[in-house]
């Protein structure tokens, strides 16, 4: 035992007393607790050090905290009275008489004198390794004890170390301990504020923008003053806002700023945030020109995009929209490029905006010319319809100003369509049933067919080109410039991957004038990112509604939902001329694969399946006259799949089958089409899985390209004459590709071409029912379901209608007024 340990106990042994309930025997002096010491787990303890340096571990003293006791002062005090203390005057402490006493009493403890005598009882820890010691109770004065350190001060300077070490999560567990043993203990609320801005601080610097602000918030939200607490929270909220900004996320960027304001709305950094946007909008206001037109108010729109509330800019934005009203429209996709052809739906959307047909519709009143919005001024059938003579109406002018849609434009068009050096508007289909094509003037032309034509308006609605222009309805107009020629309601002003811009033509009389003068179709590469913008307002219509939001969109203030006359039919095409895919057995083997039920309500859906809604047994529409009756719907079976491709394995050569799927980006099949790669790879197929465009995807499959499988969404408006393309992509494609031979079943195909034969309505309704009816055994492809096709539009649009055909349908009677997004906290 060393000589400070007998020290200790000496003094313990002269200044503490044992209560009677400790034995007579002295104690052993109680070691404290080592530094290291895991405080979250320990038994709370305090340390007493006293004033021979001694550190003692001691249960927790009471009261908590012990007043303090100054040594300096005590000792000064102490000084003071034993100078003033036992000395008499020299003529005595009694007075005369009448005079006052000298007697001076002495003087009154004071209360740091009385401190330091008052004894404190404190509880001795036994030191006994992985257990609590056992107790001894003494009485010790203040006066004899250096310092306390109490089991609080502890964790939170356990606390303290652990911030600077960034063990964030360890201190604020530390804090916490002492928070449940004493919420008012001093200091414990400086101690979690510079952890919160400390922790804040970092997780910025680490990239959670989030996380960090929300700790900040909450440090705001405790000690608003805090230093350098609005510099680090301004700050971090300008980078959110600069970064939302150069996106061109606007509203969000405003929200953010918003919230910021709210909190330090004093900020100079907030005045220049404001100042920012102000500038920006004002900027690209005067970037769309001075002189009214579409510029003008694209640079208006813009700017107030950007800044809703710029002084002066929302009178001039309506008068400018008023003089170009203007219709912005969210697509999957766009054509490209654009001409007076049909390779792709988004080719159907907006060519017959360009271009007018021959015919468009098949009623005798399109037949004598009375349609608007076709150039057939007549048309008369004579050799039992293998012969028409058609009539050009006059007054169509091109958008060249060179001159009007004449029977010569007419002839070219059709000529080109049996021409297989032109693969844009090359159809097979129509090589075989025209004989020629002889105009007679300006205004007539004679058509000579190899049979009659069941449904004249199919063969004759597609978009009709200018004769004068090239092989893509262009001509040049300068050295770098082709500009395409349209005799529609709209002329193309821009065509890119991305973006497409019609404006009305005031001269245009075949498609009747349209209130609308300028329409654009906006291409999104994500579903989401085209909701987002028709829910903040950028868009007016929502051409594709997934099914999935439609309630949403339906539940949403302002927006109308309607939905297209024929359910959009999901298909995986097969090519055949794979020899795998020719497998009759691996193609049943897909198809047991598939669990359509399961996959259409719980990934296209997100609800029960309906009549409108279900799973499919063919091609075509659910109801319709080609649906034939009494075919069991296709079934799910993986065991079943999986031994069917084992044997296909067997037959093709024992080789692993890995085939690619081509899909086109639309939001339903992207969310579908990872389970179905599953569900292949479950019955041992190995599936690549390919996103392209849905005009490009199409473009290329009508065209005859090789493929694997391929996802596609079709409508079926008469299922006599869509059922070749329906079932085979490639049905119309140029011979030199043989596209013919996609047809993965020989008996599909033979029944195909003996229904392009078929010359009465009978035979070729009943071709069709038995072709639905075989398909089911055959798979030339394999179906999977059919769904109700939506749309949206913001009330502002008057004119859509519940149900349509086609998006555009009736659009020369649509009116759309002026709309500023307005923020919440700023609208009227």
């Amino acid at each position: 035992m060393n000589t400070a340990t007998r020290l200790s106990i000496a003094l313990f042994a002269l200044l503490a007393t044992p209560t009677l309930s400790q034995a007579e025997e002295a104690p052993t002096p109680a070691v404290a607790p080592p530094a290291s010491a895991d405080l979250l787990r320990s038994y709370p303890f305090d340390r007493i050090t006293l004033l021979d340096g001694t550190v003692v571990g001691v249960e927790p003293v009471s009261p908590r905290p012990l007043p303090v006791i100054d040594q300096a002062k005590l000792q000064a005090e102490r000084d003071r009275k034993r100078s003033t203390k036992g000395v008499l005057p020299l003529d005595g402490n009694i007075g005369l008489p009448g005079e006052p006493s000298k007697f001076k009493p002495a003087d009154a403890r004071s209360e740091i004198e009385k401190e330091a005598d008052r004894e404190l009882t404190v509880h001795l820890l036994q030191d006994r390794p992985g257990a609590r010691g056992d107790m001894r109770d003494f009485k010790v004065k203040r006066a004899h004890i250096k310092k306390v350190e109490y089991f609080e001060d502890m964790l939170l300077a356990e606390g303290e170390r652990l911030v600077q070490a960034r063990g964030y999560t360890k201190a604020f567990e530390h804090y916490l301990r002492v928070q449940s043993r004493n919420p008012a203990w001093p200091g414990l609320v400086d101690h979690v504020n510079d952890l919160l801005f400390a922790e804040g601080r970092q997780a910025l610097h680490d990239g959670e923008g989030e996380r960090g602000l929300r700790l900040l918030r909450e440090l705001l939200a405790r000690k608003r003053d805090y230093p350098g607490l609005l510099d680090q929270i301004s700050s971090a909220y300008a980078v959110r806002i600069v970064r939302a900004f150069d996106l061109g996320l606007y509203p969000k960027a405003r929200r953010i700023l918003h919230e910021l304001e709210t909190i330090a709305a004093e900020h100079q950094q907030v005045k220049d945030l404001r100042t920012k946007f102000a500038t920006a909008a004002s900027e690209r206001a005067k970037a769309g020109g001075s002189v009214s037109g579409p510029e003008r108010l694209d640079g208006l729109t813009e700017a107030l995009r950007i800044w809703p509330t710029a002084d002066g800019l929302e009178s001039e934005y309506v008068r400018e929209f008023q003089a170009v009203p203007t219709l912005d429209v969210a697509v999957d996709d766009v054509p490209s490029p654009l001409g007076p052809w049909i390779r792709s739906p988004a080719d159907a959307r907006v060519a017959r905006l360009l271009f007018l047909p021959l015919l468009a519709s098949d009623g005798d009143e399109a037949k004598q010319g009375k349609v608007a919005g076709q150039l057939a001024a007549g048309l008369e059938s004579t050799d039992l319809g293998r012969r028409l003579i058609v009539r050009i109406k006059p007054d169509i002018p091109w958008s060249d100003g060179s001159r009007s849609t004449s029977a010569v434009d007419v002839a070219r068009a059709l000529i080109d369509r049996c021409d297989p050096q032109n693969p844009a508007k090359y159809q097979a289909r129509w090589a075989e049933l025209l004989d020629r094509v002889d105009p007679s003037g300006e205004g007539q032309l004679e058509l000579r067919l190899k049979r009659p034509l069941l449904k004249p308006a199919f063969w004759l609605d597609a978009p009709v080109g200018s004769a004068h222009a090239g092989f893509d309805g262009r001509v040049v107009v300068s050295a770098r410039e082709r500009v395409l020629v349209s005799n529609g309601p709209f002329n193309c002003a821009v065509s890119t991957p991305r973006l497409i811009e019609l404006r009305a033509r005031s001269e245009s009389s075949g498609g009747g004038a349209a209130k609308l003068k300028r329409i654009r179709e906006f291409r999104y590469d994500r579903p989401a990112a085209a909701l987002a913008a028709f829910l903040r307002g950028d868009v007016t219509v929502l051409a594709h509604a997934a099914a999935d939001q439609v309630a949403t969109l339906a539940a949403t203030p302002d927006v109308k939902v309607g939905r297209y006359a024929q359910p959009a039919v999901h298909v995986l095409a097969l090519d055949g001329r794979n020899p795998a895919i020719r497998n009759r057995m691996l193609r049943r083997g897909l198809s047991y694969a598939i669990d359509r039920k399961a996959l259409l309500e719980e990934t296209v859906l997100r609800h029960p399946a309906s009549n409108a809604d279900a799973p499919s047994d063919g091609v075509f529409p659910k109801g319709g006259y080609a649906d034939a009756p009494g075919v069991k719907p296709l079934t799910h079976d993986t065991v079943l799949a999986a031994a069917l491709v084992t044997l296909a394995r067997g037959e093709l050569g024992k080789a692993p089958i890995k085939l690619k799927l081509e899909y086109p980006a639309i939001a339903e099949v992207r969310a579908v089409v990872p389970r179905l790669v599953e569900a292949f790879r479950m019955a041992r197929v190995e599936i690549e899985a390919v996103e392209l465009p849905e005009s490009q995807l199409e473009s290329e499959l009508r065209a005859g390209r090789r493929f694997d499988l391929a996802y596609r969404v079709l409508r079926c408006d008469e299922p006599v004459l869509d059922a070749g393309q329906m079932i085979c992509p490639g049905y119309d494609a140029p011979p030199a590709v043989n596209a013919l031979a996609s047809a993965a079943s020989p008996r599909i195909l033979q029944l195909l071409l003996q229904l392009e034969q078929a010359a009465e309505w009978p035979t070729a309704k009943g071709l069709a029912l038995q072709i639905d009816r075989e398909l089911r055994d055959e798979l030339p492809v394999l179906p999977l379901w059919q769904t109700t096709a939506h749309y949206a539009w913001r009330n502002r649009l008057k004119g859509p209608a519940e149900e349509t055909g086609s998006l555009y349908q009736g659009i020369e009677t649509w009116e759309v007024a002026p709309w500023i997004a307005k923020d919440p906290w700023n609208a009227k």
